[in-house]
């Protein structure tokens, strides 16, 4: 073994952007005799970030994300790569079922064009006016633009506010006057340039899905299917912590990356690492504070990705005597209704057995950019706001038999209006100085597919860095 092949390895951040990442590199070098230093660090006392579960009386609670879609392939390989395929549990059938409540009231969102025709989800001026969709001129300017701007533009005022608006809450916990369309949706930019709106690009998919005698015209489709594991989602966070155990140093806030003799060094308190790669796996207003002396416009920039406060509320209740019974995925909240939360997942309906036999979990969001207030308020009270929301929107009298709280003071990133930017620069600098990279929520998907992806990205530029240095 060369020299030449023993390379150090920085990590910070044992999330699952840093856990996912630093897994594939080590793959990698065992599969091809390549051996690495590599280190792990993490500021906190455990593993996993905002990637956790908490299993207490029966309930099954996630901190953060409470699955992944079916649509990234990368996922998949990494599951695979686990040997997890056994252990994943599919969305009930249940969870197709998705609901609205507007003018003070459960509405059912349809699923289809003919259902939402005669739905009342809309007035039937807003229905109709997302049918014209068809022939609304596509945008003809490159620039960026909101997603309600797009949404009033394509599909209608009635759509943007009552639909679109609480959809996006339910993701990014956002504000659809402030989110980058391009940068959350990019493949709603691309419909619209390649097939001129979005009903056209559906019918040339379903064309495709014909063509090539599929159910979606292509590998992802767009009815993707929810999954988690049967313990959760920290069993991916702790599966790939326990692989990489004697790597993870917990407790060691990074301080600052400097640039020193073509070499990289990471500083920890008192103490300080040369690495010959650093991967910055922390949320970017992290890595911001670590790489000023590295480079002070790009700190500048990534620090400007703003994280809003998101609360996490569980709430468990008797199914017996309850004046509700959860039968789908949940419900969202329009900002326009006046209430609080901005959603509720009816989680042991979305996946059995997340309950007690004979009871039901509520997992309610409060908080986000709409709401950055919600740091204000102590946990008591918080439980008092949630079943408030649950008894106007669900009509739930009982008294909660389980309660527990998960916050997120800077919880999730807002990819808004010049969030590309931003990237950029970070990429840039990425190009500038080979061996530094920037992962994790804060860049380029909030979601855990975004993060595995973009672990995959870093894996296999990694691949190509290592094999010029042979």
């Amino acid at each position: 073994m060369t020299d030449n092949n023993q390379k150090r390895i920085v990590i910070i951040g044992a999330g699952i952007a840093g856990l996912s990442t630093a897994f594939l590199l080590r793959d990698f070098g065992r599969k091809n005799g390549f051996q690495f230093d590599l280190k792990i660090l993490e500021s906190a006392q455990r593993h996993g970030g905002a990637t956790r579960t908490d299993i207490s009386e029966g309930y099954l609670c996630e901190w953060g994300p409470n699955g992944f879609l079916d649509n990234e392939p990368t996922t998949f390989d990494l599951v695979k790569k686990l040997e997890l395929d056994s252990e994943l549990v599919k969305a009930n059938e249940n969870s197709n079922k998705r609901y609205i409540f507007h003018g003070g009231a459960l509405r059912k969102l349809p699923m289809a064009p003919p259902a939402f025709l005669v739905s009342d989800i809309l007035p039937l001026p807003s229905r109709l006016r997302v049918l014209m969709e068809f022939f609304i001129a596509k945008k003809t300017k490159n620039s960026d633009e909101t997603v309600d701007s797009f949404a009033r533009r394509r599909l209608g005022d009635g759509f943007a506010k009552y639909l679109l608006d609480p959809m996006v809450s339910g993701i990014f916990a956002g504000n659809t006057k402030e989110l980058s369309l391009k940068s959350v949706f990019p493949k709603m930019v691309e419909m619209e340039r390649e097939h001129g709106g979005l009903f056209k690009a559906m019918i040339a998919k379903k064309a495709a899905a014909k063509k090539y005698n599929t159910t979606s015209g292509g590998p992802s489709g767009p009815n993707a299917i929810l999954h988690t594991f049967k313990t959760g989602m920290g069993h991916l966070t702790d599966t790939l912590a326990d692989s990489l155990s004697g790597s993870i140093k917990l407790n060691q806030p990074v301080t600052s990356v400097n640039r020193e003799n073509g070499k990289f060094r990471v500083f920890v308190e008192k103490r300080s690492f040369e690495a010959d790669f650093v991967i910055l796996a922390c949320p970017s207003f992290a890595a911001a504070d670590m790489i000023k002396d590295i480079s002070n416009p790009v700190s500048d920039a990534i620090r400007g990705i703003y994280h809003a406060p998101v609360d996490v509320v569980c709430h468990g209740h008797h199914s017996s005597g309850s004046e509700f019974d959860p039968n789908g995925f949940g419900v969202l909240i329009p900002r326009s209704e006046g209430i609080r939360s901005l959603g509720t997942l009816w989680s042991n309906s979305i996946f059995p057995g997340q309950a007690p036999n004979g009871d039901f979990l509520l997992r309610t969001i409060i908080g986000g950019a709409h709401d950055p207030q919600i740091v204000e308020l102590n946990e008591d009270l918080l439980h008092r706001t949630a079943a408030q929301d649950h008894k106007l929107v669900m009509g739930i009298q009982s008294e909660a038999i389980f309660k527990q709280v998960f916050r997120h003071k800077k919880g999730i990133a807002q990819y808004n209006i010049g969030h590309s930017i931003k990237v950029a620069a970070s990429e840039q600098l990425e190009k500038d100085l080979p061996g530094l990279y920037f992962t994790g929520a804060s860049y380029r998907g909030v979601s855990v597919n975004g993060c595995i992806k973009d672990a995959f990205r870093i894996a296999n530029d990694f691949k190509k860095l290592v094999g010029k240095c042979q």
